[in-house]
């Protein structure tokens, strides 16, 4: 571990979401600082309707979109924010799995961390752009271009609808692409971190 690294380790969780908007290094800091909380959370929340891998997966995404849009000059601390997001997500997917069995938990429906409103500015889209550059570029490796592609045009938003539509695939080789992302996504951060 360099000097580097050591010195983000002794950062607090406030001071190293503001660096994550810039450096992947503080960003992949405050994922290992959350893995366990994601899988405790997971374990809890997990049904027969949605088992804790699918809830992992989606509260790593809710906690990298929680990175990206904290705004510390609100006063409230990151824990208790990030927290917050990947509660909210995994409820918001026990509970559509419930009512909608077949309902493929897309990222098209992820709000922005219900308990806290977030302002889009010029410079936390830029971030939050930049943000996925990086992330990108880091599962490259473990991605295939067409699951690779999928999963950005989920996280800009679009339905799966919309992306099958752009990518002119079925919706269902959609929903496949994400769920087999989302997992070379978990095996990635939670064996690494």
């Amino acid at each position: 571990m360099d000097l580097n690294n050591r010195s983000m380790n002794d950062m607090n969780d406030e001071e190293l979401a503001v660096l994550a908007k810039s450096d992947k290094n503080a960003c992949e800091v405050l994922i290992r600082r959350y893995c366990r909380l994601i899988l405790v959370k997971a374990e809890l929340f997990a049904n027969p309707s949605t088992d804790s891998d699918d809830l992992s997966q989606e509260a790593m995404i809710s906690l990298m979109r929680a990175i990206e849009s904290f705004d510390p000059s609100r006063g409230v601390k990151f824990s208790t924010y990030a927290e917050t997001c990947i509660v909210n997500r995994m409820k918001t997917v026990c509970t559509q799995k419930k009512s909608a069995p077949k309902i493929s938990g897309s990222l098209d429906d992820m709000s922005e961390c219900d308990a806290v409103s977030v302002e889009e500015t010029p410079e936390s889209i830029y971030l939050y752009k930049e943000l996925l550059s990086e992330l990108r570029e880091s599962v490259g490796t473990v991605l295939s271009p067409a699951e690779s592609r999928t999963l950005q045009l989920c996280m800009q938003g679009l339905s799966y609808r919309s992306v099958a539509e752009k990518l002119c695939v079925s919706e269902k080789a959609v929903d496949n692409a994400m769920q087999r992302a989302r997992r070379k996504l978990k095996h990635l951060y939670f064996n690494n971190f």
